[in-house]
């Protein structure tokens, strides 16, 4: 038994000796870890500035009409106060409704002369009224107040011819003149007593700037604006301009003609209309002679 047990394991060591043991890979070295970042690093970026570009600007001349010197004259219409022939207030009543209906504007002599294209850029939308013989030196008559009142309620300015007479102006009337003017009104010459300027050359030029001269003075010192504009007593035009130009007067409003005048003009002569029947016929009346 002892031999047998010998004789097994001489054999196995036999077989082990003759089997090569099995190849085991060697195990690596673990190295040292890389450490992780803490932070993530920030990425700059260089902007590129572009140029601005400023676009160059071509420029159009702006194209200016030629207006032609020649004007139109505005129709005007000369009133007075009402009377025992004819109810003026009444009349204009009716003729500012007509206004109203074709949307004329209502300007005046000195609103021209303050704008001179008006004439050429709203020819056929403008119109003119005047009331004459307002004297200085006594009251208003109380329907001359109605007619600026029916004015002023429709929006609308007036010329107003003052007769200045005395050296003694009637305060009340004063007073209405300069409240008017300081609304837009114009506050025109009628000379100083309402004399017929073309009857008054004739005899002496002298006599003309006697008659003027003084009116405009007074007009200026008692309500605070000098008149541009003359109306004439009679709607009678003197022959030589100078003699109004010379007094710095620039408007003259007469009756006879006068329907165009020349804007280059240093005193310019226009003419007007009177009322006739009624205030429509009168409307009709005045397109036909003005054209507008």
């Amino acid at each position: 038994m002892k031999l047998i047990t010998t004789l097994i394991l001489s054999l196995f060591l036999f077989i082990s000796a003759c089997t090569p043991l099995a190849q085991v890979a060697p195990v690596p070295a673990l190295e040292a870890s890389t450490p992780i970042p803490t932070s993530i690093p920030t990425l700059t970026f260089t902007a590129t500035v572009l140029p601005t570009i400023t676009p160059t600007l071509i420029s159009t001349p702006t194209i200016v009409p030629t207006l032609d010197p020649l004007r139109s004259t505005p129709p005007t219409l000369m009133l007075h106060r009402p009377n025992l022939q004819f109810d003026s207030l009444a009349f204009l009543k009716e003729f500012v409704k007509i206004l109203q209906q074709n949307k004329m504007k209502v300007v005046t002599y000195r609103d021209i002369y303050n704008n001179p294209n008006i004439t050429a850029t709203e020819q056929g939308r403008l119109f003119i009224i005047t009331i004459d013989d307002i004297s200085l030196a006594y009251p208003m008559d109380k329907r001359v107040v109605e007619m600026t009142d029916i004015l002023q309620e429709a929006g609308y300015t007036a010329v107003l011819g003052v007769v200045t007479q005395t050296d003694y102006p009637y305060p009340e009337t004063v007073a209405r003149l300069k409240q008017l003017s300081e609304s837009g009104w114009e506050i025109a010459s009628h000379t100083d007593n309402h004399a017929n300027l073309g009857k008054l050359e004739k005899a002496s030029t002298q006599l003309v700037y006697d008659e003027v001269l003084p009116s405009l003075d007074k007009i200026e010192k008692t309500i605070g604006i000098r008149p541009i504009t003359l109306v004439l007593p009679e709607g009678q035009m003197v022959n030589n301009r100078e003699t109004l130009s010379n007094m710095g007067l620039y408007w003259v409003v007469g009756i006879n003609g006068g329907v165009t005048y020349d804007s280059r003009d240093k005193i310019l002569y226009v003419g007007r209309e009177g009322p006739d029947k009624n205030a429509e016929y009168t409307y009709k009346i005045m397109k036909m002679r003005f054209g507008f």
